[in-house]
């Protein structure tokens, strides 16, 4: 299920009345028939009154006991909030990087291809083999760290799970890689392994035009990408401790049998009583549900991240890398402007050029195409002439 996505700087009173991905609909069947019950002790009490609970409503030391069980169950239930919320935002800053760290050093070696004085057939199959380990990759990482979501002992994990994640024409990679796949249990490491093992084959053949030292920025940033793999599958294996989970539902067990029984001792309103025991076990088990859905952001709900967009974005930026269009180094037209003035609608601004921006369907005023190319003159070290700067 895709993630829901909402502007959070605005108050939406449609998000209060929607049930899907919702704490609310289940703190709700957890706190009305306290409720219900607090309403008939209420009755009960007004007729037989209270000596067959054995309750007194002037009884202040149940009150002060009470309010310190409320404070302690409070504090747990907030502080296991917090640290779900933490872990939330450190699995998606982890996936994240990991995407971003890939993509980079798969930028990077394409790049390095360019002045490449090997045959141009094995740069070609070279870029091409990459971009497709790296898509298979990325769709392996995802997946494992989305079965992890069930615990270690979940449903076997086989590529027929990976045709749920689009992938860069796998049929494309020899059929004895694709059963090996099948067959190891640590794919995302077997992966990462044949990536770069397909780079020193590459450096060894000459495919790449840049020093070793530039190069190996390319193994770091792969290695890194590995790092925050870890990291994630991390927080996608590793739950809260038992105990403190354990102890927290207990607590808030007894607080939902109890709360009925003091509450009704101490409002003398019968609605109110409904109320007040409502809203107590409601907050404190919308947060309890709350960290329980943010413990762990990878897997199928609605609230955990969409593994399957993020397959789809990195699988478009990676395909934009074999694009011809993407292997030109862009150029200064024959209008690029070298001097600085002054912006007529913002005195005291400095500009270089024409004033144009950048909105969401692009650059807002793009030249005419024949200015767009740059002639080459004889004896000029640069190739080119850049407008008039060099005439």
């Amino acid at each position: 299920s895709a993630m829901i996505q909402y502007e959070g700087a605005k108050f939406h009173p449609r998000l209060l009345l929607q049930r899907r991905g919702s704490v609310v609909p289940f703190s709700c069947m957890v706190a009305l028939p306290g409720a219900m019950l607090a309403v008939v002790l209420k009755l009960l009490a007004a007729h037989i009154g209270w000596p067959w609970l054995g309750l007194d409503d002037r009884d202040t030391v149940a009150g002060v006991a009470w309010s310190a069980v409320i404070s302690l169950l409070g504090f747990i239930v907030v502080f296991r909030t917090s640290q779900a919320y933490s872990r939330f935002w450190e699995g998606t800053a982890s996936l994240y990087r990991m995407q971003g760290e890939w993509f980079n050093a798969a930028s990077s070696l394409v790049a390095f291809c360019k002045l490449s004085k090997a045959d141009k057939k094995d740069t070609f199959i070279f870029q091409h083999t990459l971009v497709r380990l790296v898509s298979l990759l990325n769709a392996v990482v995802l997946m494992d760290i989305s079965r992890s979501a069930t615990g270690i002992h979940g449903s076997e994990f086989t590529s027929a799970r990976a045709s749920e994640l689009e992938l860069i024409d796998v049929e494309g990679i020899d059929r004895q890689s694709l059963l090996m796949i099948n067959e190891v249990t640590e794919k995302a490491e077997l992966i990462f392994h044949w990536i770069m093992q397909l780079v020193v084959e590459s450096d060894n053949r000459k495919i790449f035009s840049v020093a070793p030292p530039v190069l190996s920025r390319a193994f770091q940033e792969l290695a890194t990408g590995m790092l925050r793999y870890h990291e994630a599958r991390k927080i996608a294996r590793v739950p809260m401790p038992f105990p403190y989970v354990q102890c927290l539902e207990l607590l808030l067990l007894f607080h939902l049998i109890t709360t009925p029984f003091l509450t009704c001792m101490w409002v003398k309103s019968a609605v109110w009583a409904a109320v007040v025991s409502f809203m107590q076990v409601f907050f404190l088990w919308s947060l309890n549900s709350i960290a329980t859905e943010l413990e762990n952001p990878f897997g199928e709900d609605v609230n955990d991240l969409p593994a399957r967009d993020l397959q789809l974005e990195m699988n478009k930026r990676l395909l934009m890398l074999l694009r011809p269009q993407t292997n030109r180094t862009a150029r200064l037209s024959s209008i690029a402007s070298f001097e600085e003035q002054e912006d007529e609608h913002r005195p005291g601004c400095m500009i270089l050029g024409k004033s144009i921006n950048l909105g969401n369907d692009g650059i807002s005023q793009v030249p005419k195409k024949k200015n767009w190319s740059c002639k080459p003159q004889e004896n000029n070290q640069f190739g080119c002439i850049l407008g008039n700067a060099f005439r």
